[in-house]
């Protein structure tokens, strides 16, 4: 009765862990995702203006993915291109975040994933230890000024951001 319920559980497990792995790498709509929550929570990092992203909010499926490829269509650098490349680099940005920061650093709800969708990857990452706690700094390069990200790795093993 044991083995079973043991079976049952690595089956579970398994099936879990390979669904998820699947699900991180699928574009849906030429956009990084079907759900709308992580639409949403996408669309706030990037926009900086907060009323935009209530409008944005209120939306319904269809009129979310239709704003959003209206957004990065003017932000095409290439309108030649079949492609858009700002779209194609945030959904690279967005994968990515999935990936890096699964489990409980809380995979695109973190900090680090709301820094690395904004503003890429980090062109400096320096990891320390002060007082036993886990530091990493993240550097960019932003209009020629070096921009600067710190994060605290907290008692539940997530790093916050703390400037």
């Amino acid at each position: 009765m044991t083995i079973n319920i043991f079976f049952i559980i690595c089956l579970f497990l398994f099936a879990c862990s390979s669904s998820v792995e699947k699900k991180t790498d699928i574009i849906v709509n030429g956009l990084w995702s079907s759900n709308l929550d992580e639409l949403d929570i996408v669309m706030f990092y990037i926009t900086d203006d907060s009323n935009k992203y209530k409008n944005i909010k209120k939306l319904n499926k269809e009129e979310k993915i239709l704003y959003i490829k209206n957004y990065f269509s003017k932000l095409d650098p290439d309108t030649l291109t079949k492609d858009n490349e700002s779209l194609d680099e945030l959904n690279k940005r967005v994968l990515a975040c999935k990936r890096l920061f699964l489990g409980f650093d809380g995979g695109i709800l973190s900090d680090r994933s709301r820094i690395y969708i904004k503003y890429g990857p980090p062109k400096n990452i320096i990891e320390k230890k002060i007082n036993n706690s886990n530091f990493i700094t993240w550097n960019y390069i932003v209009e020629n000024k070096i921009i600067e990200f710190n994060f605290l790795l907290d008692k539940f093993e997530r790093y916050k951001l703390v400037n």
